[in-house]
């Protein structure tokens, strides 16, 4: 068995995945997906004559980035002595997740719901991603404060 962790900023999420590996003696591949598709969100910026929208989509593109540099280090803490893998993809992030699904090597998706990251904080990430999967489903729930 192979789970797939689909990495947002849940702590949560990735607890859950890390102990379902060891508890299983699974595999575990931590996906971060790089959203690319803030341009389509944010419109044009000839239409206001400034540079408002590509400034902010190189924030978050730089934003992104620094993110990921972090991950590795912090993963390999929490998944020691777990077969474990990290993968970075760039694109749609519910595309992205169904693209690594589609080679079979999974029988379990881990999220967080809600899920978190680039655009999907404004959409439903799960609900659209539920009739495509290829395997089972674990969402981990934030806790409310």
């Amino acid at each position: 068995m192979r789970i797939l962790l689909a990495l947002d900023e849940s702590a949560r999420a990735v607890d859950e995945a890390v102990k379902l590996a060891a508890e299983r003696g699974s595999g575990l591949t931590a996906l971060f997906v790089q959203d690319t598709t803030w341009h389509d969100y944010l419109g044009s910026d000839w239409l206001s004559g400034s540079n408002a929208r590509g400034g902010y989509i190189e924030w978050a593109a730089e934003h992104d980035m620094r993110e990921a540099a972090g991950l590795p280090e912090l993963l390999r803490e929490k998944t020691r002595g777990i077969d474990f893998e990290l993968k970075v993809a760039s694109g749609r992030v519910p595309e992205e997740i169904l693209k690594e699904l589609a080679s079979g090597a999974y029988d379990l998706l881990v999220m967080a719901q809600p899920f978190r990251r680039g655009l999907e904080v404004l959409r439903d990430t799960a609900a659209g991603l539920i009739p495509k999967l290829p395997c089972s489903l674990y969402l981990v729930r934030e806790q409310k404060d």
